[in-house]
């Protein structure tokens, strides 16, 4: 199913390679998580052939940080990464955008292992992310904080790639901050959930739609046809439980029907209708940042400089959302 390709500093993993109907190719980037569930189903319910971009790849790669570079770079023209890694590439000076993002907040759930029952008990223990900079980091900061830890000084934390959350049962670690699919075989074995971060008022973009400004104004036309078939795979996720169970089946790589049922209805739930890119979510990694290095006052209060609501906004004016849920 899938072939390796080698392109510039990333090594990634894509479906169906093919050309829109101009013969210029269009990517997406994706990582390996659930909140990318639109693109994948857009994909396989063929909504982006419907709505005029045929055979558009799908591209897996393995960060948010390496995502945000491959839009950066022109490797992908959109992609769904998280907001931490796009706000502080363009805190750098690249031309990135927030387009869209599924959810306000993930189902993320600081979890230990067996014997350690309270935050204090990590204090100078293990845990792991994909990679310094991503969405999981983020995550796992965030889960620190709340649970009243440094961060930055009292825990250890590992880059593991896409094997962070396998690392916890194997002992690598001694603790991860996993969203709701690869944190729910934890919890179904009862391990010590330190922090639930659905619980705390969290808010964080996590998997929204990305590009560069500069391909948002010369290619309006791709960027409407690929957000009406977001939008309406969002409806679809929605509405046909059956297809979408499937659809992250296959995509994911997932056999346990436990777990598929029960995350698709968690995710169904937490998708919105009209995926707008919140201003708390955006001040939330802005505040984050500041913790590590400087941010610049005047963009502190300045939501705008890191999303672009244009091509949203215009779908939602012209009633594409309200026709999906007719």
């Amino acid at each position: 199913m899938f072939r390796p390709l080698v392109a510039g500093f990333f090594i990634l993993l894509w479906f169906s390679a093919g050309l829109t109907q101009e013969g210029t190719p269009f990517r997406y980037g994706t990582t390996n998580s659930i909140m990318n569930l639109p693109a994948w189903l857009a994909k396989e319910g063929e909504l982006y052939s419907k709505h005029g971009l045929p055979n558009l790849e799908i591209i897996f790669i393995q960060s948010g940080t390496l995502i945000t570079m491959a839009v950066v770079s022109g490797e992908v023209q959109f992609s769904g990464a998280g907001a931490a890694s796009v706000v502080a590439a363009r805190i750098q000076g690249a031309d990135v955008a927030l387009l869209a993002c599924p959810v306000d907040a993930d189902a993320v759930y600081l979890i230990a292992r067996p014997g350690i029952r309270t935050a204090a008990e990590l204090k100078g223990k293990k845990a792991a992310v994909t990679r310094l900079g991503s969405t999981t980091h983020f995550y796992l900061r965030s889960a620190l904080r709340y649970a009243g830890l440094d961060p930055g000084k009292d825990v250890q934390i590992l880059q593991l790639g896409l094997e962070f959350a396998g690392a916890l049962e194997k002992g690598v670690i001694d603790a991860a901050a996993l969203p709701f699919n690869l944190a729910f075989p934890y919890l179904r074995k009862g391990w010590p959930v330190i922090l639930d971060l659905s619980k705390t008022g969290f808010t964080y973009p996590a998997s929204c739609v990305v590009s560069t400004r500069a391909f948002v104004r010369g290619n309006p036309e791709v960027v409407d046809r690929f957000l009406r078939a977001y939008l309406e795979a969002i409806s679809v996720i929605k509405k046909d439980r059956a297809f979408t169970e499937k659809v992250f089946a296959k995509w994911l790589r997932q056999s346990d029907p436990e777990i598929i049922k029960a995350t698709v209805k968690a995710y169904a739930d937490l998708f919105k209708p009209i995926p707008t890119v919140p201003d708390q979510g955006i001040r939330a990694v802005l505040e984050d940042l500041s913790l590590r290095s400087p941010v610049p006052k005047e963009l502190v209060d300045r939501p705008d400089h890191f999303r672009d609501h244009g091509p949203l906004g215009r779908l939602v004016r012209g009633g594409w959302v309200e026709q999906l849920y007719k």
